[in-house]
């Protein structure tokens, strides 16, 4: 058997040529539509392999490719930023002057890449390899290729993973400071605000200062509570109007104009304080998720405009990975782009979005494992080709005794002073005079048993709830609340492409704390086409897979994670 590696490249043409003869005049009615539908993009796919390789239908993948890929993936493990993922990688290919024209002529950036693999099979009667077929092939990367490094004779594809699409800025509107919804002149140019979820004492912008009009969303938002200075009484609720230029409401009181293009608030009278409100924000859709994962699937497609493809069949429009409620909002006065985004919702949840090998998105969860957990692959010393011990960051290495995890962000902090309404009550004037709250796990035995245990910074979410902020605490503790080691566990390259980031595989190796069959995460790959094997970096959890050796208690008993 011989192995060997295809490349398709995608190249997408957004502005194709429509060739067509034109009706005579007078033959349809004047401003009658076409019918014909027309594409809005073409697609030609570009087929590459190293040994050189003819599909089921016939199509060849020229034999170019000298170097099929280098590909560096991984999680971020530090206490800042679990959840965070990177891809890094290139293709190398010869260039006997043939792509001369794709190269100058064709946009190359960000287009989609596969790189699969799959075996020759000799076939004994003809004495001749065979190609499998496609469908039999294993996907190693799936991702984007960005801007083409042309060499004299070669041509490099540096290779990024789909969360590169997020480097982008939100797709969002722009007040041309024109009047009215368009805003004064105090706010031309300025991104309008977005407000996703819910969300906590948020300011509006001030879009037009001669009506006292504010904007809290660019789509359909639940205003439930106006504050003056942080005093809800001092301006009463006067309806939902369809048009909130039509007609000025009374004084001391305010009307909502809500729809698909925003949301927007009039007040009746000069405020002497600042305004916030607490709102509930939608897409323009129509859609409404609750809990943050769903937020941020929806912005994806919505606000990014990321092609619904790119999203895993397992990435519910619901998710039970992470069924907690929150949101966030932008004011528009600063620049966001997508991996801005990512980074805000899922700050501390320990959620990680990651490119797989068939080049989609899936989220992925950093959490202790369950005993008798169904593993995707086990890996013994019979695999396993060498090991060796990688260095935890020195946020998460020796173990964290205490983790703090926001919730309810406080998004206009207002202190006592002249800024507050002296009617606002001790209660209200409490929430919006810090930042966050936290709820809090601490294991103060790691005080006593390590010298210089780790205290993370406290981490701002975008949880709405304290009792979801707590159980994402314990579950941070239970994880990294223990003693945990990270290897680099090499083994033969097609039992790795069986696995992917966040999988959860059994591991036994003549090591310390590997010594039983125990459970671990792959958290990064480093692959090399040239290689026969790929090395995998594992974090052991610590949770046997086979829990016999524990005796009469079979490790029912666990404080923190630690078996006692």
């Amino acid at each position: 058997m011989t192995r060997f590696r295809i490349v398709e490249i995608d190249l997408i043409d957004t502005l194709p040529l429509r060739i067509e003869s034109a009706p005579a005049h007078g033959v349809l009615p004047h401003g009658t539509l076409d019918r014909t539908s027309s594409a809005l993009e073409a697609t030609e796919t570009l087929r590459f392999s190293d040994l050189g390789y003819v599909d089921e239908a016939h199509r060849p993948y020229v034999p170019v490719v000298t170097q099929a890929f280098e590909i560096d993936r991984g999680i971020s493990l530090t206490s800042d930023a679990l959840g965070g993922t990177s891809t890094f990688g290139s293709v190398t290919m010869i260039n006997d002057g043939s792509l001369d024209t794709l190269i100058t002529q064709r946009a190359n950036d960000h287009l989609p890449v596969r790189i699969l693999t799959g075996e020759k099979r000799l076939d004994p009667e003809r004495g001749v390899l065979v190609d499998p077929a496609r469908s039999d092939l294993e996907p190693v990367f799936g991702g984007l290729g960005t801007l083409w490094q042309p060499g004299r004779r070669t041509l490099t594809i540096p290779l990024l993973g789909i969360l590169s699409w997020l480097s982008v800025g939100l797709v969002s509107r722009i007040y041309g400071g024109t009047g009215g919804l368009d805003g004064d002149s105090n706010v031309s140019g300025q991104t309008m605000p977005i407000l996703r979820g819910s969300a906590c004492n948020i300011t509006p912008v001030l879009i037009d200062a001669v009506n006292y009009v504010y904007q809290v969303s660019d789509a359909p938002a639940v205003v439930s509570a106006l504050y003056e200075g942080g005093f809800a009484g001092g301006i009463a609720f006067a309806g939902a109007v369809a048009d909130i230029y039509g007609q000025s409401p009374a004084p001391g009181t305010y009307v909502v104009q809500s729809g698909q293009t925003g949301t927007w608030i009039r007040l009746g009278t000069r405020p002497v304080y600042g305004i916030t409100v607490d709102a509930v924000g939608s897409f323009s859709s129509g859609a409404s998720p609750v809990n943050v994962l769903d937020i941020l699937r929806q912005m994806l497609l919505e606000d990014f405009r990321m092609p619904a493809g790119y999203l895993d069949a397992t990435w519910q429009e619901t998710s039970q990975l992470a069924p907690w409620a929150g949101g966030w909002f932008w004011s528009g006065s600063e620049s966001v782009t997508g991996q801005d985004v990512v980074r805000t919702l899922l700050a501390g949840l320990g959620i990680s979005i990651v490119s797989t090998r068939s080049g989609t998105l899936r989220p992925v969860r950093l959490v202790q494992p369950l005993y008798g957990q169904e593993t995707a692959l086990t890996l013994t010393a019979d695999q396993i080709t060498d090991i060796e011990p990688v260095s935890l960051d020195a946020s998460l290495s020796p173990p964290t005794w205490r983790w703090r995890i926001g919730w309810q962000h406080n998004f206009t902090v207002q202190t006592a002073g002249s800024g507050l309404h002296p009617q606002a009550p001790a209660e209200r004037q409490a929430i919006i005079g810090t930042a966050d709250r936290y709820s809090v796990w601490a294991k103060t035995a790691l005080r006593t048993q390590w010298r210089v245990p780790n205290d993370p910074a406290p981490i701002v979410t975008a949880l709405a709830s304290q009792d979801d902020a707590q159980n994402l605490a314990g579950d941070h503790g239970l994880l990294w609340g223990a003693y945990r080691t990270l290897w680099a566990v090499t083994v033969p390259a097609h039992l790795a492409w069986q696995v992917d980031l966040g999988s959860l595989v059994s591991i036994q190796a003549p090591v310390p704390g590997l010594e039983v069959l125990t459970d671990g995460i792959v958290v990064s790959e480093h692959a090399r086409a040239g290689d026969a094997t790929v090395t995998l970096q594992i974090l052991a959890t610590g949770v046997p897979a086979d829990q016999s050796h524990l005796g009469d208690f079979n490790g029912d008993f666990m404080f923190n994670g630690d078996f006692m």
